[in-house]
C-alpha cells in the first residue's frame, strides 16, 4: 500500500475562517504544521468524532511524498487494486524459486497468458533442480518441460526424464499439460499424450521429428546440415536408407552427435540419449537380463520409468510411412554398429510379450528419444 492514511479527516461543512499556525507566526492559507527542531512525534487531533459521511480525506502518498486528499470510494479502489498488485508480485516471486530464468517465465506468461498460473502450478509440482526445459524452448515449436526421475532398482540408479521428447503431456500449449504424470505399463500404451515425437537416428530437433511432419527424399548434405530438408521427415531417397549423403561412409565423431555435449543431442542441457549400454543396464534391472532379447512382458509392463510407452515407429518406406502405435515401443540409443549394415543404428525394442535392448534399427527409420542424466 503506498499511500498511509493521515490520523485526522475534514469533515463536511468545516470551513476555515482563520489561519492558525503551530509553531510558526505565518501560517498560510493551507493548514501549515511544522515541528520545532528538538521536537519529533506523530500528528494526533484528540476529540475529533468520525462522521458516518466523510466525503474524503487526508493521505501520505509515499511515491509523491505529500500529503494529498483522496475520496473513500477512491480510496478504497486503490487499496483493493494494490492488493490485486500485491498477489501477482507474490505469484512471481513464488514461481521465480522454481523457474530462476525469468526469460522463461515472460515467454509463459506471453504465450499463454489465460493458463499462465495453471501452467506454473503444474511445473512446481517437480523439485526446482528437476524442472528441465526443452533445448529448443521458447521458439514457438519446442515448448516443452520436462520433468527428472530418478529410477533405483537394486544396485541401478540412474536420472531419466519423466516423459518421451515431445509429448504432449509436456507442451506447454497442450490443455492436459502434465511434466509429472505418471503412467506404467498398459496404462501408458493406452495413451496418446505420452508418445511424443519420432526422431530420425541422431538427427537434430529442427522439426522433422513430429508425428505427421511434411516428408521429402532429399537427402541432407551432412549430418549437421539437412539445408532444403529442414524440418521435414526425409523417407528413401535414391534407394539409399540413410537419410543423409553418405551416411554409410561416417567414421568418429560423426557418430557421435547425440552423445553428451553432441552437436545435435536433442536433450536438455546435462542429458543426453542414452547409449546401447545405458539401456542394457536398464534393461537388465527391469527383467534380469541386459545383453539378450527375453520372451517375456517384463518391458511391457515395467512400473520403474514412467511414460515408457509403446509409442510405435515412423517408418522410412517412400509409399509405406506409418505410425505404428500400440503394437512395440521402438527407442534410440546414441550408438551405432556395423556389424552387418552401416545405415543401421541400435536401439530398445520392447512389445507385449519381448523385449531387448540390442535390436538393430535402420537410421531412417523414426523412432521415440528418452533422455538419461550425464554421469
Amino acid at each position: 500500500m503506498k499511500k498511509l492514511l493521515l490520523s485526522f479527516v475534514v469533515l463536511p461543512g468545516a470551513l476555515a475562517t482563520a489561519q492558525v499556525g503551530i509553531n510558526t507566526d505565518a501560517p498560510e492559507a493551507t493548514l501549515d504544521i511544522r515541528a520545532k527542531e528538538d521536537q519529533k512525534g506523530d500528528l494526533r487531533i484528540e476529540g475529533i468524532e468520525m462522521k458516518k459521511k466523510t466525503d474524503w480525506i487526508l493521505i501520505w502518498d509515499e511515491k509523491d511524498q505529500m500529503v494529498k486528499r483522496i475520496s473513500l470510494p477512491d480510496l478504497k479502489r486503490e487499496i483493493i487494486e494494490d492488493k490485486k498488485e500485491d498477489k501477482k508480485e507474490d505469484k512471481k516471486e513464488d514461481i521465480a524459486e522454481y523457474i530462476v530464468d525469468k526469460g522463461k517465465i515472460d515467454y509463459i506468461r506471453k504465450k499463454q497468458p489465460n493458463r499462465a498460473d495453471e501452467i506454473f502450478n503444474k511445473i512446481k509440482q517437480c523439485t526446482p533442480e528437476n524442472i528441465l526445459f526443452d533445448k529448443h524452448f521458447g521458439n514457438g515449436k519446442h515448448d516443452f518441460v520436462y520433468c527428472a526421475t530418478t529410477v533405483s532398482v537394486g544396485g541401478y540408479n540412474r536420472t531419466w526424464l519423466n516423459l518421451n521428447l515431445g509429448a504432449a503431456y509436456a507442451d506447454i500449449n497442450n490443455p492436459d499439460f502434465d511434466p509429472t504424470v505418471n503412467k506404467t505399463g498398459t496404462d501408458a500404451h493406452n495413451e496418446a499424450k505420452t508418445y511424443g515425437s519420432l526422431y530420425q537416428w541422431q538427427r537434430a530437433s529442427d522439426g522433422h521429428e513430429f508425428r505427421g511432419s511434411e516428408t521429402t527424399d532429399q537427402l541432407a548434405d551432412t549430418w549437421t546440415d539437412t539445408d532444403k530438408a529442414a524440418g521435414k521427415f526425409i523417407t528413401e531417397g535414391n534407394n539409399d536408407i540413410n537419410w543423409v549423403k553418405n551416411g554409410e561412409k561416417a567414421i568418429g565423431s560423426d557418430l557421435e552427435l547425440w552423445r553428451a555435449g553432441g552437436h545435435n543431442n536433442p536433450c536438455p542441457s546435462g542429458y543426453h540419449v542414452p547409449t546401447v549400454e545405458e539401456w542394457k543396464e536398464f534393461h537388465q534391472a527391469v527383467t534380469g537380463n541386459g545383453s539378450e532379447i527375453v520372451d517375456n512382458n517384463q518391458m511391457w509392463i515395467q512400473d520403474k520409468l514412467p511414460n515408457l510407452a509403446a509409442a510405435g515407429r515412423r517408418y522410412y518406406y517412400k509409399d509405406d510411412l506409418q505410425n505404428n502405435e500400440e503394437l512395440h515401443g521402438s527407442y534410440w540409443s546414441s550408438s551405432f554398429t556395423y556389424l552387418t549394415d552401416k545405415s543401421i543404428a541400435f536401439h530398445m525394442l520392447f512389445a507385449s510379450e519381448s523385449s531387448g535392448a540390442v535390436y538393430f534399427g535402420y537410421r531412417a527409420h523414426g523412432a521415440s528419444v528418452r533422455c538419461i542424466k550425464d554421469y
